[in-house]
């Protein structure tokens, strides 16, 4: 093992042991849950892996969401997690089939607590690797939005975004190959990716985005327009992590899981079927933000390095 092996396995344990630490100190509660499970996300941009056994189909988790949920409506409060998670198809240079993730639920704080406490985290962390962070701006998904191609995302229909397409990014059409109820969401993701995200050089949080992207966060509506309760932060042009204002309304995430298997149908992709004991724990769940932070892309930045190749002990091509 090199040099630099050595260095990389002395700082991501360095970066564990303060993570640990911030969240002992905020009486934080550390949790494990499967990493196989006999569901998935439904979300059609998502694949998980999957194997067949005791003649059911089990699915790598693509984060522990699922069954941290019905931890939070088992009552144990405030709650943490650092664990492996997968996504089948997702390899490059920002992304690994297999990841480290961090997640936590902070039962009575609202979006800016969070938002404020994770902020807190990575400066502590910053402060240990001698890396600058500078306080994030906050910006909602509309202002970026009309600021750089000068639409409202969330009233713009199929046609609208479709020339906004073409006018901005005319090469990149063939990644929009399906017109179903799904695809204004892809324009919307495409635009925000290629026409705003590489600009987010300084840390920054985008919130309320689109209500049709809500996933198992809230709904509210903001100025005539409604959207979902949720945040992503950005720092030197890569997403870092992902919080929602969370959703406890089980007859709500059904009429969402049936969308996505809808638009799943229509891509041919496998159909998932509902967790059907994460629906029936919701009514359980206390009033909770959560957010997940992917830990190989910080370490990545908290080190100065230009992929996860880079600070993975064993990527994917080494597995």
């Amino acid at each position: 093992m090199s040099i630099q092996s050595i260095s990389l396995i002395q700082n991501r344990a360095r970066m564990l042991t303060l993570i640990r630490e911030f969240f002992a100190q905020k009486r934080v509660l550390e949790v494990t849950t499967p990493v196989l499970g006999a569901r998935s996300v439904t979300d059609p941009h998502i694949s998980s892996f999957k194997l067949n056994e005791y003649g059911q189909t089990y699915f790598l988790q693509t984060s522990p969401e699922f069954a941290m949920k019905r931890l939070l409506a088992a009552g144990t409060g405030s709650i943490y997690q650092i664990c492996p998670a997968f996504r089948a198809g997702e390899s490059g240079r920002y992304h690994n089939p297999e990841f480290t993730m961090l997640e936590w639920y902070r039962p009575g704080f609202g979006l800016t607590e969070l938002m404020d406490e994770l902020s807190e985290l990575i400066a502590l962390l910053c402060q240990e690797f001698d890396v600058v962070f500078e306080d994030p701006e906050r910006h909602s998904f509309k202002e970026l939005f009309l600021r750089r191609f000068a639409v409202n995302p969330h009233q713009a229909d199929t046609r609208h975004l479709a020339e906004v397409m073409s006018r901005e990014f005319p090469d990149l059409g063939h990644h929009i190959p399906v017109n179903d109820e799904g695809v204004d969401d892809d324009m919307r993701d495409l635009l925000f990716s290629e026409g705003i995200e590489p600009g987010f050089q300084q840390p920054q949080y985008v919130v309320e985005f689109p209500a049709s992207q809500a996933s198992l966060a809230k709904v509210e509506a903001v100025d005539g327009d409604d959207v979902a309760m949720r945040f992503e932060l950005y720092w030197r042009g890569i997403e870092l992590a992902n919080g929602y204002d969370e959703l406890t309304d089980a007859s709500v995430l059904r009429v969402r899981i049936e969308r996505d298997n809808r638009i799943r149908k229509g891509r041919n992709l496998p159909i998932i079927d509902a967790d059907e004991r994460l629906l029936s724990a919701m009514a359980q769940m206390p009033v909770c933000t959560g957010v997940a932070v992917g830990l190989d892309r910080l370490i990545m930045l908290l080190t100065g390095k230009s992929s996860l190749d880079e600070v993975l002990n064993f990527p994917f091509a080494d597995a």
